[in-house]
């Protein structure tokens, strides 16, 4: 997991967290790349030339893949922290109707709590797990 970056309200209301924005590559240097298969006498020929030049096929894929992982990780840590609280209220309400005489209400819903809890603070393993088959296929 990366590391959180603690940031001031005010600054953020401001805008002065915005990072600064990479340079774009004019397309006019990016041409000539695109035509290096087209240059040799042997355009559609089937041979094992490898062009130093070329752009992997998976390269775009592995970076936007990189950022919407990168981009769920706040969400994700936000719902692991938050589940403690409420599976103890939920626990606490399950406890109370034991107690009133609504024991199957109360049994279910400490179960449910039980269980909740249990999955939410394994969802990052889950996560890292769908991603390695991803990366697998």
């Amino acid at each position: 997991m990366a590391k959180t970056e603690v940031i001031k309200f005010n600054d953020f209301m401001q805008g002065k967290t915005k990072t600064k924005k990479k340079k774009r590559v004019p397309y006019a240097a990016t041409a000539p790349l695109a035509l290096i298969p087209f240059t040799s006498n042997t355009a559609f020929a089937a041979t094992d030339t490898v062009y130093p030049a070329a752009i992997p096929a998976n390269a775009v894929g592995d970076a936007i893949k990189g950022r919407i992982a990168d981009a769920f990780d706040p969400l994700v840590e936000v719902m692991v922290a938050v589940s403690l609280p409420v599976a103890s209220v939920m626990v606490t309400g399950g406890a109370l109707l034991v107690m009133i005489g609504m024991n199957d209400k109360g049994y279910g819903l400490l179960m449910k709590a039980g269980i909740g809890y249990c999955l939410v603070q394994m969802s990052p393993l889950f996560i890292d797990l769908l991603a390695g088959v991803g990366e697998a296929i």
